[in-house]
C-alpha cells in the first residue's frame, strides 16, 4: 500500500487580483515550513517548470505534472489545480492513502506514529468542517454555510478525486473545490445527504488538524482532538 502526505504549487506572480497573489503567500509559508522540525515528509505537485526549479532549490521533493503553472484560469478555478493534483496522486503516482496539507497548514507537532490508522478509524474523506459567511452548499434546505475546508484533507480512495472534479463542475460553485467535497460528503453521509454537525463530526471531522478561525463546533470539543496542524487561513 503506497501511502503519503503531498501538498501542491502552482500559479503565477501577479498582483493584480487578490487571488493571483497568493502565489506571493505561497512563497512566504513554503518558507516558514522549510525549517519546521515537525514536518511529516512530504512530496510537492507542481504546476510550471519555473515553480518545480523554485521548490526544488528550496530544498524540497518535487513531482512537476504539468510545465505550464496554470492549467485553468487562475482567477475563476483557481482551485481545480488542487482537485487535479490529487487526481494525479492517486490515478498516476499511483496512491492509495494520501494526507493533502495547503502550505498555510503548520505543523506544531509530531502526528502519532500510527496517524494512517488513526485515519482508517473514519471515513474515506476527512477535513475540517467550516463556517463561511457567504452560502455554499446551496442544494441544502438548512446549514448551507458549513462545508468542508479544502486546505487539511484525508483521501483513501481514489475515485474520490474524479467525483470531486464532477460535483465541482455540477455544483456551479467552482471558485473553490469546498462546495464539491461538501456534496461529496452529503451523498457518503446517506440517502438524506446532510444530517448535521454532529454525523459529520463522527464520519469525516479529521483528528489532527483544526482551523485557525471558522469552525462551527465549539472550542471544548475540539480540544478533543490530537492537534498537530493549525490551518492559518491565509
Amino acid at each position: 500500500m503506497k501511502r503519503g502526505v503531498i501538498r501542491g504549487l502552482w500559479g503565477v506572480y501577479d498582483k493584480s487580483n487578490r487571488i493571483t497573489r497568493r502565489r506571493y503567500q505561497m512563497d512566504n509559508d513554503m518558507n516558514k515550513i522549510r525549517g519546521n522540525k515537525f514536518n511529516e515528509p512530504f512530496v510537492v505537485y507542481v504546476f510550471g517548470e519555473e515553480n518545480c526549479k523554485h521548490a526544488t532549490d528550496n530544498g524540497f521533493d518535487c513531482i512537476l505534472i504539468d510545465k505550464e503553472p496554470a492549467r485553468f484560469d487562475l482567477v475563476k478555478y483557481q482551485y481545480r489545480h488542487k482537485l487535479e493534483l490529487l487526481k494525479y496522486a492517486m490515478e498516476e503516482d499511483g496512491y492509495d492513502e494520501i494526507l493533502y496539507m495547503d502550505w498555510d497548514c503548520i505543523p506544531f507537532k509530531r502526528l502519532p506514529s500510527n496517524y494512517w490508522d488513526i485515519l482508517g478509524e473514519k471515513e474515506s474523506f476527512q477535513a475540517c468542517l467550516q463556517m463561511y459567511h457567504r452560502r455554499k452548499a446551496h442544494w441544502r434546505p438548512k446549514e448551507l454555510r458549513k462545508v468542508p475546508n479544502g486546505g487539511f484533507v484525508y483521501i483513501r480512495d481514489k475515485s474520490i478525486p474524479q467525483r470531486a472534479i464532477d460535483l465541482w463542475e455540477a455544483t456551479g460553485m467552482q471558485d473553490s473545490d469546498e462546495p464539491a467535497w461538501a456534496k461529496m460528503t452529503d451523498q457518503m453521509t446517506g440517502e438524506n445527504g446532510w444530517e448535521g454537525m454532529e454525523k459529520f463530526w463522527d464520519l469525516f471531522e479529521i483528528p489532527f488538524c483544526n482551523l485557525h478561525k471558522a469552525s462551527p463546533y465549539p472550542k471544548e470539543l475540539l480540544a478533543t482532538k490530537d492537534v498537530c496542524y493549525i490551518h492559518r487561513q491565509g
